[in-house]
Formats: C-alpha cells, sequence, structure tokens
C-alpha cells in the first residue's frame, strides 16, 4: 500500500538548492558537446543502458535532481532515529548506488552524524566526474553485490536500496544475500528502501522482493515496528509539485535537450522532461532491532 507521509517532527529536511544547479548544469553542459541525441529516443532505465555515457547523462537530468529529494526525506527519517537512539556514526552500504544521490542526500542532512559510505555498483559511471565533490567519506566499488565480503556486510549500520532490488534481483541469489546480510552481528540495523513507480502506482513484485530480507532478519531474532509491505511518498497529495513541498528543491530553467521539428529526419523522442512532481516518489524506512 502506497501512502502519504508528512511527520515533519525533529530534524528539517535539508534540499540544497546550489547542489541540484550544480548537478543540472554540469550535465547538461557536458551532454550539449554529444551531438545528436535521436538515437536515444527509445532509452529507459534499464541494465543495458547504464554503462552508456550519453545515457547516463540524460538519465541524471532528468531522475537524479528528483531521487535527491526522494533520498532527504529518507537521510532525514534516518537522522531522527538515530539522534534518537543515540547513535553518532555509522557505516552506509548502499546496492545499485549509480551517481550515488542517496549520498549527497545523507552528506546535506545527517547532522552531527559521522558517517562512512560504500557504494556498490556493477556498472561502471564515467559521468561521476561530472558531480560535485565529495568528502573523505565516499568509497565506490565497481562490483557485483555478491561479491561483497562478509566482514563489509557486518560492519554495515545502514543498508540503503536506492530504487534497485528489481534489477539485483535479476543478477543474484535474493535469498542468499539476504541470509549474509541477516547474520549480522549488530543488534541494531536500518533499511533505507526506494522502489520504481510511476504516477504512484505501486510496484508490488519490487516490494515483495525485500521479504527475503525481512524473513530473514526476523530468523535471527530482530524485530520492526515499521511495516515492510507498506511504501510512502511526502506531499499533501499525489501529485505535487516538489517545490511545492520543499521550496529548496530548484531545478534549473533553460534546460533542452531535443527539440522534435520537421528538420529532423527522426522524430526525436529523447526523454528530456525532467521530473518535477512527487509521483515517482516511493519509499520505507525500516529499523531492526534484537
Amino acid at each position: 500500500m502506497l501512502k502519504r507521509n508528512n511527520q515533519y517532527c525533529g530534524i528539517v529536511m535539508n534540499i540544497e538548492r546550489d547542489f541540484i544547479h550544480e548537478v543540472v548544469n554540469n550535465f547538461y553542459n557536458s551532454i550539449m558537446q554529444d551531438g545528436d541525441l535521436c538515437g536515444y529516443s527509445d532509452a529507459s532505465p534499464a541494465n543495458g543502458n547504464y554503462d552508456d555515457e550519453i545515457y547516463q547523462k540524460l538519465y541524471a537530468l532528468k531522475y537524479l535532481p528528483a531521487y535527491y529529494f526522494e533520498y532527504c526525506v529518507l537521510a532525514t527519517k534516518l537522522a531522527n532515529r538515530l539522534k534518537n537512539n543515540g547513535a553518532d556514526e555509522i557505516n552506509v552500504s548502499s546496492f545499485g548506488c549509480g551517481l550515488y544521490p542517496d549520498y549527497f542526500a545523507l552528506l546535506h542532512n545527517l547532522q552531527d552524524i559521522e558517517f562512512d559510505y560504500y557504494g556498490y555498483d556493477i556498472c561502471k559511471w564515467k559521468t561521476r566526474n561530472l558531480l560535485p565533490e565529495s568528502e573523505d567519506n565516499l568509497c565506490l566499488k565497481t562490483m557485483s553485490i555478491s561479491d561483497i565480503t562478509q566482514t563489509a556486510l557486518d560492519d554495515t549500520d545502514v543498508f540503503i536500496f536506492p530504487k534497485s532490488l528489481g534489477d539485483i534481483a535479476e543478477n543474484i541469489n535474493m535469498p542468499s544475500f539476504a541470509r549474509k546480510i541477516a547474520s549480522t552481528p549488530k543488534d541494531t540495523v536500518y533499511f533505507l528502501n526506494s522502489f520504481i513507480t510511476v504516477n504512484h502506482n505501486l510496484n508490488r513484485h519490487h516490494v515483495e522482493l525485500f521479504s527475503h530480507f525481512h524473513d530473514a532478519l526476523l530468523k535471527q531474532g530482530f524485530t520492526t515496528d515499521d511495516p515492510s509491505d507498506e511504501t510512502f511518498y511526502r506531499g499533501d497529495h499525489e501529485f505535487q509539485g516538489l517545490k511545492g513541498i520543499n521550496y529548496g528543491f530548484d531545478y534549473p530553467d533553460g534546460i533542452h535537450l531535443c527539440e522534435e521539428g520537421a528538420e529532423l529526419d527522426c522524430k526525436c523522442r529523447v526523454v528530456h522532461s525532467p521530473v518535477m512532481k512527487n509521483s515517482y516518489m516511493n519509499y520505507q524506512i525500516l529499523e531492526y532491532t534484537r
């Protein structure tokens, strides 16, 4: 079930306008040097496209600011829970991190909480050089999720699946990976999950994939008060503009990639309209303790 969630108690969410502008302008200025984009008319988010450098730029311009917004929501919720639990230092592992907007969301919202971020992705994201500079707490690894060591998983306090559960499930043994995570020696772990959705349609299959982790954790003596079968969005209503939710969200004007016109032999349908509403937002935060 997809539910509205507007609990603003505690730490206030921070959306960095300058970060959004820097990201969009960097990727836009770069892709404008790449020539005709008509060959990307039918490109869509799929594993086969993520290694393509030009597609990475299109992906960033369309999705990255909105996904960053969603992870800021999750980062704020995490910060409140960490504060309530007296935690001031954590290790984060993000699976399928791509251009790691979740890292920047954590960086901008984890007040007085030190963290080390380990981002894993099997694809080579050559366009990462277009992102703003990070701090020395960022470690990126190009490798399969199944090759992550047990030691690395055991050291993790916060696990992030950034709209990646479906892709990961196509490439690894999910029950086996879930058992590796559930064998953690820690007594408290957190999951920040976001799911692919369009127009608030719940992707129930991807949500159900998390049940592998939920069930494995319960078998290891963990419990949670958070519903693992429900997801949420931020806003007063469906299809609300992100800027109406938080004024810090400001997508630069004048970003046009490809205009359809009679002079073009192909009917260019490059997806150039950025996500500006909460219609792609679908998340959950879960805290497991024992």
